[in-house]
């Protein structure tokens, strides 16, 4: 399922949590937004990639859900002020 995925930057900032279903249906599920209130991004993203690196043979699929209000928020916020430096 995973073939060729190179974790090189894994951005947890807008990452809500993440199933794991294994091959043998056990569901391993990380609260990524309790976590966050804790623990760095850093290290809840060496932790997450350490998780998938371990059962990497066994994942049979993968379910992580993202906080869209505010990733939109910060993509338009973010898009509004490049455009607004374009065309000054």
């Amino acid at each position: 399922m995973l073939e060729g995925l190179h974790f090189t930057n894994m951005p947890v900032t807008y990452l809500l949590y993440v199933n794991l279903v294994l091959k043998n249906n056990i569901t391993i599920n990380y609260n990524i937004k309790k976590e966050a209130k804790t623990k760095s991004q850093s290290s809840i993203a060496k932790l997450l990639t350490k998780l998938l690196t371990k059962h990497y043979k066994d994942i049979k699929s993968m379910d992580l859900k993202f906080d869209v209000p505010a990733l939109k928020k910060d993509i338009q916020s973010k898009t509004s002020k490049i455009l607004s430096k374009s065309f000054k």
